[in-house]
């Protein structure tokens, strides 16, 4: 099997601060059966960090066809379903956004989206809630955002990424000189999952997914709302890599 790389387009800081939660975010970038799975994490440096929300977001690929949907009403559009826990919504064929994880973590040994997750205005038409007629949400609205409708609970706190499969790392620096570490967030040990993107193909197609939004981390340590923006591409790797284990964090879903 093939992974992905992710080429650094750049990262800058909106607003900065000497205990700053974001650093910018961390993929794992992986292949599953016929497709390029991508989850993207808001890399921080507290366990008491929490996900407020991502806003402007400009999150596209270049790929015919757009970003992977599965079929089906509730699972069509970019927001997650987590109405109950009797069918999955799984890695190898779908695309949403999550304020975090439902209860902060495994939960039955498996992942599931935050039920507190929210679309902005950004998010038009039926790409987050859909109509029986509406088609797939292949592409996401230009600037949208989504949130967590409760900043307090449990979903979306930091976990750690100890063993994360492909794990890529964006730099981060902040724009007033207050440098975050030249590793930007190779130096993140926590993060909150935040989206969950699939294309078609593996590792040998000419896929170019592009990720760029701001995003607002509530710090655990100064309790300061710490805002920054960050962007990287994710492009396929050259077919000598190969992905070493599907596990970990490769088994999040989210339920129907």
């Amino acid at each position: 099997m093939k992974t992905c790389l992710i080429a650094i387009v750049g990262t800058a800081s909106i607003v900065a601060s000497a205990d700053a939660g974001f650093l910018g975010f961390v993929a794992s970038v992986r292949t599953v059966g016929a497709n390029t799975v991508i989850d993207i994490f808001a890399g921080v440096d507290n366990a008491s960090d929490k996900f407020l929300n991502v806003y402007n977001a400009n999150i596209s690929t270049t790929l015919a066809g757009g970003f992977v949907q599965k079929a089906g009403l509730a699972t069509k559009t970019w927001k997650p379903d987590t109405a109950g826990f009797t069918s999955t919504r799984n890695t190898n064929d779908d695309s949403f956004m999550t304020a975090g994880t439902f209860s902060g973590g495994a939960y039955g040994g498996e992942f599931y989206a935050s039920s507190n997750t929210n679309a902005d205005p950004n998010f038009t038409g039926t790409s987050w809630s859909a109509t029986p007629a509406s088609p797939a949400a292949t592409t996401v609205p230009v600037n949208a955002g989504w949130y967590t409708g409760d900043p307090t609970s449990v979903d979306n706190r930091a976990e750690s990424l100890a063993g994360m499969i492909g794990r890529v790392n964006t730099g981060a620096t902040a724009a007033s000189g207050n440098t975050l570490g030249s590793a930007g967030t190779a130096n993140a040990n926590f993060g909150i999952w935040c989206g969950h993107i699939v294309v078609a193909g593996n590792g040998i197609m000419a896929t170019n997914v592009l990720w760029s939004a701001s995003m607002s981390i509530k710090d655990g340590v100064t309790g300061a709302t710490d805002q920054r923006i960050s962007t990287f591409a994710a492009i396929p790797a050259p077919g000598a890599l190969a992905l070493l284990g599907i596990a970990g964090f490769a088994s999040r879903r989210r339920r129907a």
